[in-house]
């Protein structure tokens, strides 16, 4: 009997479970039938720009709200915006989003382990009080309805 508890490594595991196997099919099933496709026009110049996929894509969570979320750290002294449900190119994303916003690179934080984007803008910041100007379009880093605007602009 001690042999087989060693040995414990051997024995075969569980079957996954159906929703993940209908998943997993799913997924081959339009990665193999976007391949037999017709193929993409020579010319991508003749295509409108708006059409053209972009190289990311935000996922709307279950209750189909975009996944854009205020932080509080630091005992509620730095404030956060974090982006989740990213998938694609993210340092795309990120370079769009601090287009669209204005905002200088390190005040945009990329995960690459969770793959979240996280917009920090600390009130010490000598940029902060010219970021704001005369209309308050953020306070201490809640970007959050700004952030919206620029996804639902591209149509996630």
């Amino acid at each position: 009997m001690a042999a087989h508890s060693s040995m414990s490594f051997l024995l075969p595991l569980p079957a996954p479970r159906p929703s993940f196997v209908q998943g997993f099919l799913r997924r081959i099933a339009t990665t193999s039938h976007s391949r037999q496709e017709a193929p993409l026009p020579s010319k991508p110049s003749s295509v409108p720009s708006s059409l053209q996929p972009l190289p990311y894509h935000v996922h709307r969570t279950a209750s189909k709200e975009l996944p854009v979320y205020h932080l509080a750290k630091r005992g509620g002294n730095l404030h956060q915006t974090r982006i989740r449900k990213i998938e694609g190119n993210i340092m795309d994303l990120r370079k769009d989003i601090q287009q669209a916003l204005g905002l200088n690179e390190e005040h945009i934080v990329v995960n690459q382990l969770t793959r979240h984007i996280i917009i920090k803008v600390r009130q010490s910041s000598p940029d902060y009080g010219e970021m704001l100007g005369s209309s308050s379009r953020c306070i201490q880093g809640w970007m959050k309805a700004e952030v919206d605007k620029f996804l639902k602009e591209k149509h996630f």
